[in-house]
């Protein structure tokens, strides 16, 4: 049976955050051949998540993502491992690490959400991030990445970004449940911050908001043919019929290329990667398809 986040590499890929995948690891105490496999065991309690909770890790400033990965598999003998979902590395990469249920909330509220302590482990998917919380400015790669992996997670699970939590703001003074800082210190969106100032939960929550992984929203409606893109230097998808956001019906504005296609034999409603260099189509942008895997990179919008 598929654990609750086992796809979460599509949601990230269809907002078009890049990702590594993490396999076994000998300091995985559950054992797990790879990150949709992990998690921990169905006795320790349910895992259905309905929004996402944000970490620090208070690692030293420098710890390698390497050193945080084996810390956050390992666990400790209050929390053994996994304990987190997710974890973003100061090399803002993003790691896969557990499909299942982590230990990473403990107990807390939502505030106006739950009425006394609760499992966030139950509730909540965990992302850690590489901080030691006590005044190490996050890097600005580092930061919109995290808020693109939380949007991802929203978009595709359908949370609302009401549903997005600071570890923070599910302790004190929310009914006393734990006492926790994170996240903490200066980043883009509060750079005054000193120390251990815990992060501002709008602040944060409209941040993610703004954040579309390096896309524009998925169009809808007259979008899907209004917009016109430049497609140069790079390997490109030819446009048909698609299921995420991408128009039924596409003209290329250039006759030729268009004809050309027809020549061989592909279809209009059919998508296949061709050659772009230097002419324009008309349709919405390809945001997240899992054949061809686009950054968003081979498209530069020039008229909307």
């Amino acid at each position: 049976m598929a654990l609750p986040l086992a796809n979460m590499d599509e949601a990230l890929r269809a907002y078009g955050v890049p990702f590594v995948e993490i396999g076994y690891h000998p300091n995985d105490p559950t054992g797990a051949a790879d990150w949709r496999s992990r998690g921990r065991p169905a006795s320790t309690g349910p895992f259905n998540p309905t929004g996402v909770l944000c970490h620090h890790t208070a690692s030293p400033a420098g710890t390698s993502p390497a050193n945080d990965l084996a810390v956050i598999l390992a666990g400790n003998g209050d929390a053994p491992g996994p304990i987190s979902q997710i974890y973003i590395g100061r090399d803002a990469v993003v790691y896969l690490v557990a499909a299942g249920r982590a230990n990473h909330g403990g107990k807390g509220i939502r505030p106006g959400v739950d009425g006394a302590c609760a499992d966030m482990n139950a509730a909540l998917v965990g992302i850690e991030a590489g901080n030691n919380g006590i005044g190490e400015y996050w890097p600005d790669d580092m930061t919109s990445i995290y808020a693109a992996t939380v949007a991802a997670l929203n978009s595709f699970y359908g949370w609302s970004v009401d549903a997005t939590y600071l570890h923070a703001t599910t302790g004190p003074p929310n009914g006393g449940c734990n006492s926790k800082i994170d996240p903490a210190g200066p980043w883009q969106g509060q750079t005054g911050l000193v120390g251990s100032a815990t992060w501002d939960l709008g602040t944060w929550r409209a941040f993610v908001q703004e954040s579309t992984g390096g896309f524009p929203p998925i169009p809808t409606g007259g979008d899907l043919v209004l917009t016109l893109f430049q497609c140069s230097d790079s390997w490109a998808c030819f446009l048909g019929m698609a299921s995420n956001g991408i128009g039924q019906l596409v003209e290329w504005t250039d006759g030729a290329t268009k004809a050309w296609y027809q020549s061989v034999g592909v279809p209009e409603q059919t998508i296949s990667v061709a050659q772009c260099n230097g002419f324009s189509l008309m349709g919405s942008l390809p945001q997240g398809d899992a054949l061809h895997n686009w950054t968003g990179a081979e498209f530069r919008r020039i008229i909307s």
